[in-house]
């Protein structure tokens, strides 16, 4: 029994560490642009899509990460120039971005079923062989994701710390008419945190394909869990965000494993519930004074 315990504890740790890192890239994009993301998950389908895909035709490790990554960086680029940009220099309603936003979710998910099918789409070659702790297995894969998702989220943090754009940001989550007002290009920061995000996402969605392949309805879940870390925290906190997914993720494993897999996304959705009930200021009440020109 205890065992079992350490066990599910680490496969928790390991998933919570990429499940922050799509919570990362979802709460990065809202704090600052106000856009409930929800087309977040069909960014995080087209990553682990690609990588499928390339790595099929080429089976190339590298060619396949980058042609991935510049996969969802193209689209989501697409999208807040066609849609997300559009939309808030008319500075329509919130709930108008959060439509669109689920509409782009299905239009990516269907064409994506359209080109590749519906069934979940599994590495040829995978990476196999495990290490054994005790009584407590890891595979090499779960090493890989370890490493990668640690060294992503200290870039990250070091890119807010080391550099002046943090404080862009800010400004902008502030007030996009006095950043702009103050010379600041808010156009294309709006884009570098829309590409940063997504790249997040990415990541993300790579290391789980390796692992257990990519279905494409797993953008939605890990977006709506996402969703609700970055609710609970409330703000864009790298360590509250990573401790947040960490236990989440360790209570869906724990009533998996202790109960039965259906309940792991019904106590997603019912502490997303909870969530909007009690803490809606984490949504509706974000920064919502309207600005004057």
């Amino acid at each position: 029994m205890l065992e079992t315990g350490f066990q599910i504890l680490i496969n928790s740790l390991i998933s919570g560490l990429l499940l922050s890192l799509v919570a990362l890239g979802f709460a990065f994009i809202f704090s600052i642009t106000k856009v409930f993301h929800i087309a977040h998950g069909g960014i995080y389908a087209t990553g682990g899509m690609m990588f499928w895909w390339i790595i099929s035709l080429s089976d190339n490790w590298l060619i396949s990460i980058a042609l991935a990554l510049i996969s969802t960086l193209i689209l989501i680029y697409t999208i807040e120039k066609a849609v997300y940009l559009p939309i808030s220099r008319k500075r329509i309603s919130q709930s108008i971005s959060l439509i669109a936003s689920m509409g782009l979710y299905i239009v990516i998910i269907n064409a994506l079923a359209l080109f590749f099918g519906n069934e979940n789409k599994q590495i040829a070659n995978p990476i196999s062989g495990s290490y054994e702790v005790g009584e407590v297995i890891l595979t090499k894969v779960q090493v890989i994701q370890a490493i990668t998702g640690f060294v992503t989220i200290l870039f990250f943090y070091a890119y807010l710390k080391l550099t002046k754009s943090n404080l862009v940001f800010q400004s902008i989550s502030d007030s996009e008419i006095v950043s702009k007002v103050f010379g600041i290009n808010t156009e294309s920061e709006r884009l570098k945190v829309f590409l940063i995000g997504s790249t997040l996402a990415c990541i993300a969605s790579i290391l789980k394909t390796l692992e257990v392949g990519i279905d494409l309805q797993s953008g939605m879940g890990i977006t709506l869990t996402a969703a609700v870390v970055a609710i609970l925290v409330s703000r864009l906190s790298i360590s509250l965000i990573i401790v947040f997914s960490v236990l989440l993720t360790l209570l869906q494993n724990s009533i998996e494993w202790f109960l039965d897999a259906q309940w792991k996304n019904g106590i997603t959705f019912f502490i997303l519930l909870i969530v909007i009930l009690f803490r809606t200021e984490g949504i509706i009440s974000y920064n919502l004074r309207k600005d004057r020109a």
